[in-house]
């Protein structure tokens, strides 16, 4: 089965994550370009995740590293934060972005 496309809001979504840096290397003080992260709470491939349950990472910190949430989960939890804990910290950036857009114009 094919995947479906994200849609003009989805699309949004996901583009205002990959412009946000990695989120566990912002917290370590760097600014490292990031790829989006969809957070999974089902496991198996048919069980889709949300565009809008998406987080930035690095590569390191995504999938490559041992303190990557494929790699090393729990440790990088540990050191910073679950992934929904993050998710709400990402969602009130974005949001807070958007009202800083706004009131420029």
């Amino acid at each position: 089965m094919a995947k479906k496309r994200p849609n003009k809001i989805e699309r949004e979504r996901l583009q205002a994550v990959a412009d946000l840096p990695c989120y566990a290397c912002f917290q370590d003080g760097l600014e490292v370009a990031s790829e989006v992260h969809h957070i999974r709470s089902h496991t198996g491939l048919s069980c889709r995740p949300s565009h809008f349950s998406t987080i930035p990472l690095c590569v390191f910190h995504h999938r490559l590293g041992k303190l990557s949430v494929h790699l090393g989960k729990k440790e990088f939890e540990k050191k910073y934060g679950t992934q929904q804990e993050i998710l709400e910290k990402v969602n009130r950036e974005i949001e807070r972005c958007k009202r800083q857009i706004v009131d420029i114009f």
